[in-house]
C-alpha cells in the first residue's frame, strides 16, 4: 500500500500534463500570419476571408485591419 500512494502524485501528474497539452492549437494554425512583404500579406488575404494587409511591427498581415477574425 505504501508504493501505491508514492506512485499517486506521479500519476495524478502525468493525467494533468496530458490534458493541458497543446497539440490541437498547433495542428489548427497551418497558416502563416505574419509576411515580409505586404504584397504577400495581400495575396493571402482571400484565406482569411479579407482584402487587404496591415503592418504589425516589421510583418505585414492579411486584412486591411487587424480587427479582422484571422
Amino acid at each position: 500500500m505504501k508504493h501505491f500512494i508514492s506512485f499517486l502524485p506521479f500519476f495524478f501528474m502525468s493525467i494533468l500534463s496530458l490534458s493541458c497539452s497543446n497539440k490541437p492549437a498547433e495542428k489548427e494554425m497551418k497558416m502563416p500570419m505574419l509576411f515580409d512583404t505586404k504584397e504577400q500579406a495581400e495575396k493571402e488575404a482571400y484565406k482569411f476571408d479579407c482584402e487587404g494587409a496591415h503592418q504589425m511591427g516589421d510583418k505585414w498581415m492579411p486584412c486591411s485591419k487587424h480587427e479582422h477574425n484571422h
